[in-house]
């Protein structure tokens, strides 16, 4: 649809500095030549040297007073409006430049208009100097121009733009200019609407819009503006049969915008009127344009009876949404009332091209004959709200689309898009949150066009990296999934490119990240249209996949999907809202690498989720053995922030780009090429001695104080303690307890030596203490205060425990709490919760320890749970199978088996994870056995169900 933004179209009048100098709510933009092309006018359709209407009443230019130095100052913008038969339109501005750098711009003007029914009169160029004045109206060179690249993108407007070139500008001038248009788009029956931006981007000495109608004509006037400012109020008289109505302000100070404010928010205020009293009106106006003759025969009616075959009613929906996007190209003849009256279905068939609002009323006119309930739809591109504010109108709206309602179901379809295919449910929308109109004389009100109530990760990227040494190349598959209405426009861009040129944008696409990186193969492109997702898969060979910095092998990782989805203001300061650029959007990234064997981590699943009203995130780390995982999910939820939110948002973001990260390291202090042929014990046994060597170091040093060194004695002291080190352990322990006695993290870090050291009262206490000082927020104190009630024969205690830090953790953190929840109701012979058992069951077949949860709650067997581990390797599987050998004899224990139980704790303790809790408590649980007296010889057999 070709935008009529108010009385007549757009007419501006441009000068420097991006001014809004036009009276119709379109922002002012400096005249320029490129893609333009000079065109000859009828002799009336704009004049020079005009006098001024007598309907206008002039005002004096104000005098700037000595105390403004700025570079530009409005001295007058005057705005009148006549509504009567004709409508006109009397414009005058008067702007100082004390600029050089301002004179370019606004030595040079612009005026666009519609020739077909708009009349420009240009009275007046002048410019005061000091004590002269100098008449340019006559001497300015006037050329008129069309855009030809509105040609190229399909749409022909009949536009003209007006370029003024002055003479002779400078700085300390003041140029003056004014003229009058009249005339209307027939399209609009008479009825008069329109928009007067009232504040300007420049400081200006005085500001008046005036409203001369009719006294018998109902016409509405608002002030509309979302700054909270004194409230803007006119005189009001009648003379002569007409009403006038006065906004008058002296002076107005200048309002500069701030980027990325959203459509919806009106910054700048401005003075709308309307003859339309109410929606309705509009809607019914458009309504009368979109009245179609169907055709009783021809290609429409064959195609109607082609579509009428297919099965369903979604089908057939699809098939017509497919024919008009695909059959009928995009073109766009907007003359006169052809800007808004679409073109009748079979002269669109004939022609085989349209615009939004042609290929709206043909897909209208199909649906409607197959039996589908369907409505012409009016819109502004990305406007998410707003029109509750204003005054009815149709100003607002720029582009058609269509409403079909199936299966009871609304469904908004845009004809003017292409790639999509496959079944309705999965199409792509491109006007979620959009403020519509539906044309139809039922319409009482705008709408929105519904956000999808599934949860599809629109826009996902995997990628596997294999390093099998440092310093040497590496390897890297990616897989990039585009769904819904990503894929859809991927496949038009794809289905235009060559070959060639979809490896070439495959081949480049990791060359900032990883320089040299090399495509191996062919990239392998999936388009599945029945579920409208397209995917490409890659492999690349990476000269440096780890950088040395510092001390560190660092492999660096880049979430390239979501690049400028959320962003941050220039200014801490906001005063407007900020758009999120990526609204709506639901992405998902993930990272995983493959070190050499040498690297041993053991850094348990975790999750950092950070949502607010804007943005939900969600950021995943696994570091286990020599395989390193990071995941991050993000799904915007409004367009925009409000600047109240402002600061929290920013706070949001920022802790989201620490979590994000974008890079694992990997300490070359911690490798050892020797250990790396050992077996895991060895290898985790000479990383804690080299972690007491280092810490010792540290402390020794003499330049740690306070929380620094309290964190060093507990460095020192777990490692000590993993070693069985336990007396010096708990030495370390007390110091930093001395050194920080409330930091929470320092009583949790003995908290755990005296579990170690087997003194369960006193880690219950320490645990406790640690929670009442804000340690147990994340849910982990809770847990390990459980555990350690556990073997302090407190069971009901540790039950309730679990239960809290369940509720408190992250969805990872969760896992473990409910493993041991499940545990202990055994021990207790109590039956599994219901909700909990649902917990376990809901990701049974997903990552370790899910497998562990459902084992434990009696859904999967142990040997399942064991099979779903092999397609783990190295030090990643011994690690899970310490921690599965674990919770395996802890289900034979509820099951009373303590021969298996005692079995499957000794297979914990001989792979030797030491700093895993479940190597701690299969220690305690064969030394609570042996005192029981089960067979010490044992050996697992078929594994317990």
């Amino acid at each position: 649809m070709y935008l009529m933004r108010s009385l007549r179209a757009g007419l501006l009048l441009v000068a420097a500095l991006g001014c809004l100098l036009g009276c119709h709510g379109a922002a002012a933009q400096q005249a320029t030549d490129n893609g333009l092309k000079e065109v000859q006018l009828g002799k009336d359709a704009f004049t020079l040297g005009d006098p001024v209407p007598a309907w206008v009443e002039q005002l004096p230019i104000p005098e700037v007073p000595k105390s403004v130095s700025l570079p530009v100052v409005i001295r007058l913008a005057d705005s009148q409006y006549l509504l009567g038969k004709t409508s006109e339109l009397y414009f005058r501005r008067a702007m100082q430049i004390n600029d050089a750098a301002a004179l370019t711009a606004a030595g040079r003007l612009s005026i666009a208009f519609a020739p077909e029914y708009e009349h420009v009169r240009l009275h007046t160029i002048r410019i005061f100097r000091g004590q002269e004045q100098f008449d340019r109206t006559l001497t300015s060179n006037v050329r008129f121009l069309q855009r030809e690249q509105d040609l190229e993108r399909g749409v022909y407007s009949g536009r003209v733009t007006a370029s003024i070139l002055i003479d002779d500008l400078r700085v300390g001038d003041t140029l003056e200019i004014a003229y009058t248009s009249s005339g209307q788009n027939p399209v609009f029956g008479g009825k008069a609407f329109g928009a007067a931006p009232w504040d300007q981007n420049a400081p200006t000495l005085r500001r008046r819009v005036v409203l001369n109608y009719p006294t018998d004509r109902s016409i509405a006037w608002r002030v509309v503006g979302d700054r909270p400012l004194p409230p803007l109020t006119p005189t009001e008289s009648v003379r002569n049969g007409f009403r006038r109505v006065s906004f008058d302000q002296q002076p107005l100070p200048g309002f500069p915008g701030e980027t990325m404010a959203p459509p919806d928010f009106f910054g700048l205020r401005f003075v709308q009127f309307t003859e339309f009293a109410s929606w309705s009106d509009v809607a019914a106006w458009a309504s009368n344009l979109f009245e179609a003759s169907v055709p009783k025969d021809g290609e429409f009616q064959d195609v109607v009876k082609r579509i009428k075959t297919l099965p369903s009613e979604p089908a057939r929906t699809m098939a017509a949404l497919e024919f008009v996007q695909s059959q009928i190209r995009y073109f766009s003849v907007a003359l006169g009332e052809s800007s808004h009256r679409p073109t009748q279905p079979d002269e669109v068939l004939r022609r085989r091209y349209g615009d939004c609002k042609d290929k709206s009323l043909l897909l209208v006119a199909l649906l409607r004959e197959l039996g589908i309930t369907s409505r012409p739809v009016l819109l502004q591109i990305g406007r998410h709200g707003g029109l509750e504010k204003t005054l009815p109108s149709p100003q607002f709206f720029d582009h058609a689309i269509v409403e079909a309602t199936v299966g009871g179901k609304p469904y908004f379809l845009d004809p003017t898009r292409l790639g999509q295919h496959g079944e309705l449910d999965r199409a792509g929308q491109a006007h979620v949150g959009v403020q519509v109109l539906v044309a139809a004389r039922e319409t009482d009100a705008v709408s929105r066009v519904p956000a999808d109530t599934g949860d599809i990760v629109g826009n996902e990227i995997t990628e596997r990296a294999t390093l099998a040494k440092f310093g040497e190349e590496g390897q890297l598959d990616v897989r990039r999934v585009w769904r819904g209405l990503g894929a859809e426009q991927l496949r038009v861009v794809l289905e235009r490119a060559s070959h060639e040129q979809t490896t070439r944008f495959v081949r480049d696409a990791l060359e900032r990240r990883y320089p040299g990186a090399t495509l191996v193969g062919e990239p392998v492109v999936q388009n599945d249209t029945a579920k409208n997702e397209l995917s490409i898969s890659a492999h690349y060979r990476i000269p440096k996949l780890a950088t040395e910095v510092e001390a560190s092998w660092v492999v660096s990782y880049a979430l390239d999907n979501m690049q400028n989805v959320l962003i941050a203001s220039q200014s801490a300061n906001r005063t407007t809202p900020l758009r999120i650029p990526g609204f709506p959007f639901h992405g998902k990234y993930s990272f995983e690498i493959n070190f050499p064997e040498q690297v041993s981590a053991s850094i348990d699943p975790r999750e950092h989720t950070i949502s607010n009203k804007y943005f939900n995130a969600t950021v995943t780390e696994y570091f286990r053995g020599s395989n390193a995982r990071k995941t991050v999910e993000l799904k915007t939820l409004q367009p925009s922030v409000e600047p109240a939110d402002y600061p929290g948002y920013a706070e949001d973001l920022r802790s989201l780009n620490k979590a994000i990260g974008g890079a694992f390291a990997v300490n070359k202090a911690m490798l050892n090429n020797n250990a790396a042929k050992a077996d895991i014990a060895h290898r985790l046994h000479e990383q804690h001695e080299e972690i007491i060597k280092k810490t010792t170091e540290s402390i020794d040093g003499g330049k740690l104080t306070g929380s620094d060194l309290a964190n060093s004695y507990c460095l020192r002291g777990h490692a000590r303690a993993d070693l069985d080190r336990v007396d010096e352990a708990l030495q370390d322990a007390n110091t930093a307890v001395r050194l920080a006695p409330t930091a929470a993290n320092i009583l949790t870090c003995r908290a755990s030596v005296y579990f170690q050291s087997g003194q369960f009262d006193m880690s219950v206490t320490d645990y406790s203490n640690a929670i009442a000082l804000g340690g147990g927020a994340d849910g982990l104190a809770f847990r390990w205060r459980g555990v350690s009630r556990v073997y302090a024969g407190r069971m009901q205690e540790a039950i309730e425990d679990f239960a809290k830090a369940s509720e408190l953790g992250d969805r990872e953190a969760r896992l473990y709490s409910d493993m041991w929840l499940v545990a202990t109701y055994g021990r207790l012979g109590k039956p599994v919760p219901a909700d909990l058992v649902k917990r376990a069951g809901a990701e049974a077949r997903g990552d370790w320890p899910r497998a562990g949860l459902a084992m434990l709650a009696g859904l999967m067997s142990p040997d399942d749970m064991l099979k779903s581990l092999e397609k783990k390797a190295g030090d990643e599987h011994q690690m899970a199978l310490a921690e599965a050998y674990f919770y395996i004899g802890l289900r034979n224990l509820a099951l009373g088996d303590t021969t298996q139980a005692q079995a499957f704790f000794q297979k914990t303790r001989d792979i030797g994870v030491i700093e895993y809790v479940e190597n701690d408590c299969a220690a305690f649980e064969l030394d609570r056995l042996k005192k029981l007296g089960a067979t010490t010889s044992a050996k697992p057999g078929a594994v317990a169900h």
